[in-house]
């Protein structure tokens, strides 16, 4: 990762923390950042994120794979409220 996170990513990741069934590391935060960042830039653009998209995203940010269902649900509730 070349490039700093926004604060509001890492607030989203807070946000997600305390909804995740797995507790998230403070070692995790900057790549979960990251990877939210990625996430929403695509939705921000209207652009169809498919599972091999998220994957590829997810390896790119560093997070673990198996954290990539649960981050879809958060960002869909989070999106209806």
């Amino acid at each position: 990762m070349t490039k700093d996170v926004p604060l509001k990513f890492y607030d989203i990741v807070d946000e997600y923390s305390t909804e995740s069934a797995t507790p998230v590391s403070e070692s995790e935060r900057k790549h979960l950042a990251h990877y939210f960042q990625l996430l929403i830039a695509r939705l921000m653009n209207n652009e169809e994120i498919s599972e091999n998209a998220q994957a590829e995203m997810a390896s790119e940010a560093g997070i673990d794979a198996l954290r990539i269902d649960e981050i879809a649900t958060f960002l869909n509730q989070w999106g209806n409220e």
